[in-house]
C-alpha cells in the first residue's frame, strides 16, 4: 500500500531459516509520526521472543526500544448457560471438552473474545470450562478470527505463540524513540529451520505528504 498517507514496508521477506536471531531491516521514522509493525506467522514450531531496538541512524541498533502494547490475531466464542452471572477474569485459560483452548481478553456476558487460540475448533452445545471455575456451552463454533486483541508485554517483550498462522502488532509513536533516536529494528529470537515468519511496518502520519512518500530505509 502506497499512497501520501501510508507506506507499506517490508522488513523480513518471508524465510524458513529461524536457526539464529532474525534481525529485521532498519526502518527510520524521521519523515514519519507512527509505525504499525506486523509480525506474520505460517508453520511455527517453537515459542519465540520479540524484541524491539533503536539507534540514531539506519545503521546498528544496539539500544533497547521500551514498548508495552501489542496486538494479536484472536476470536470469538458466542455461548449459552452460563454456570454463573458473575463475567470470567481477564487471562483466565478456556478449555472446550474437545481440546480447543485459548485465553481470555474479555467476557462479555454471552461470549468470549480470546486470544493464542490452539486452532482446535470449539464446537457447538460443548461444556467450555474457564480456569477460574465459571463453564459455559458453546454457541457454534468460534468466529471472527480476523480480529486482533490488545495485550500487553512485559519488560519490554512478549512471546509469539507456539501457534500455525497468526499475526502481531507492535504500534509506536515517534515519540517513543526517545531525544537523538529515529530509527527502529525488530529482533526475534531463535526458532528453528520449519517455522515461517515474515515481517512489514506500515509508517503513517507523514510529515511531507506527497504523491511519493518519503524514503524509510535511508535516514
Amino acid at each position: 500500500m502506497i499512497n501520501e498517507d501510508y507506506v507499506k514496508v517490508p522488513l523480513v521477506f518471508p524465510t524458513t531459516d529461524q536457526t539464529s536471531t532474525s534481525s529485521s531491516d532498519i526502518f527510520s521514522m524521521k519523515n514519519y509520526g507512527h509505525a504499525d509493525i506486523y509480525i506474520t506467522v505460517g508453520t511455527f514450531e517453537d515459542e519465540a521472543a520479540v524484541t524491539l531496538n533503536k539507534s540514531a541512524a539506519v545503521a546498528a541498533a544496539t539500544v533497547a526500544l521500551a514498548f508495552t502494547k501489542y496486538f494479536s490475531t484472536g476470536c470469538i466464542l458466542k455461548y449459552t448457560t452460563p454456570s454463573v452471572d458473575t463475567v470470567a477474569a481477564k487471562d483466565e485459560t478456556i478449555s472446550g471438552a474437545g481440546g480447543a483452548a485459548a485465553t481470555l481478553y474479555k467476557d462479555t456476558g454471552s461470549s468470549l473474545i480470546m486470544h493464542s487460540f490452539n486452532g482446535t475448533t470449539f464446537v457447538t452445545g460443548e461444556t467450555v470450562t474457564l480456569s477460574g471455575g465459571k463453564t459455559v456451552v458453546a454457541d457454534g463454533i468460534q468466529i471472527n478470527e480476523d480480529i486482533m486483541v490488545p495485550r500487553t508485554a512485559a519488560s519490554n517483550t512478549f512471546d509469539l505463540d507456539d501457534v500455525d498462522n497468526r499475526q502481531y502488532c507492535i504500534p509506536i509513536d515517534a515519540s517513543d524513540l526517545g531525544e537523538g533516536y529515529d530509527c527502529a529494528q525488530v529482533e526475534i529470537a531463535t526458532m528453528d529451520t520449519v517455522s515461517h515468519i515474515a515481517v512489514d511496518v506500515i509508517l503513517s502520519k507523514p510529515r511531507y505528504p506527497a504523491e511519493i512518500p518519503e524514503t524509510a530505509i535511508y535516514d
